[in-house]
């Protein structure tokens, strides 16, 4: 029978960068997954999923973004295969910074490719999204999208499903990840301390925020994507289950950081810095501010990352 194989490269994410919520992320190049695959036709949709690596401790094979994004994916397509997954985890579990998010798209666009679907990207991201329940409950699009496609993306409702875009940015970031317990479905966790009911002015400076956001981004216009981060709803309720979160941002912005302001879920944040030399001040004023806490904190630099890459 044949055999085609083939080892794909996904990209760490910040979803939201604040009033974003659900509908922006930033693919980074902080940490990544390498997704090996073994594709056998014709078989009988068999998913063999196994993770390796330094953050692959505690995750289930059978319950993960990756075996439930394959399984769509084949049943999507009628695809008959068996598929076989070694995912090697270099993105940290539970942080806010697409772990689960990176390992679906690296099988989405793994089988796109190899088996020559030709799938359009917001049906990738849809296949992918599906993975995302695993983590969240519900399907949702914006890490996905970013670790499939790259760069910034924005993630919105078409007729029918969803359309993507992304869009190529300069920037850096400063990544801080604290060494926090965090619960198996963090992520449902979070989302379900979230307001159902939001007061008019919070959306409209949300909707402001996000607009100078994304102007500031595709403008490169740092300081103004900066003042954009402020988010009024989402954040504000889940930074009160973050240990350390408003002395980690006074911190930061203390020490020249433009914008400050969880990734995804959290607990990392995420500072916006406008240059090399101030992404170091911050990453020695975040990680100190942190360790004040008495919580230690992994602290990187990082920059926009490209979509999945077939490296082997």
């Amino acid at each position: 029978m044949p055999v085609i194989k083939g080892v794909y490269r996904a990209y760490s994410s910040s979803a939201n960068l604040g009033p974003g919520f659900d509908v922006m992320a930033v693919a980074l190049n902080a940490y990544h997954d390498d997704v090996e695959v073994k594709v056998t036709t014709p078989g009988s949709r068999h998913v063999e999923v196994r993770f390796y690596g330094e953050f692959s401790t505690g995750i289930a094979p059978e319950k993960s973004t990756v075996m439930l994004a394959a399984k769509e994916l084949l049943s999507r397509t009628g695809i008959c295969a068996d598929v076989e997954v070694s995912v090697t985890k270099g993105i940290p579990v539970g942080k806010g910074l697409g772990s689960s998010g990176a390992s679906a798209a690296g099988i989405v666009r793994a089988l796109n490719d190899l088996l020559g679907l030709e799938l359009g990207e917001s049906e990738e991201v849809l296949i992918a999204g599906e993975g995302e329940r695993a983590s969240a409950g519900v399907p949702h699009y914006d890490n996905v999208a970013a670790s499939l496609h790259g760069w910034l993306t924005i993630v919105f409702k078409g007729r029918p499903g969803i359309e993507v875009r992304s869009y190529r940015v300069r920037a850096t970031f400063v990544i801080a990840a604290p060494n926090l317990a965090t619960p198996p479905s963090k992520t449902e966790v979070m989302r379900s301390v979230i307001p159902r009911v939001v007061n008019l002015g919070d959306v409209v400076a949300n909707q402001g925020n996000l607009a100078a956001l994304v102007a500031g981004l595709l403008l490169g216009d740092l300081a103004l994507a900066g003042k954009g981060m402020e988010d009024h709803i989402v954040v504000p309720a889940r930074a009160k289950y973050i240990p350390c979160f408003y002395w980690a941002r006074d911190a930061a912005m203390n020490a020249g950081a433009l914008g400050f302001t969880l990734s995804g879920a959290g607990p990392s944040t995420i500072a916006l810095v406008p240059s090399e030399a101030v992404a170091k001040e911050v990453s020695r004023a975040v990680k100190e501010a942190y360790k004040a806490c008495g919580i230690s904190a992994d602290v990187v630099i990082a920059r926009p990352a490209p979509g999945v890459l077939r490296i082997d």
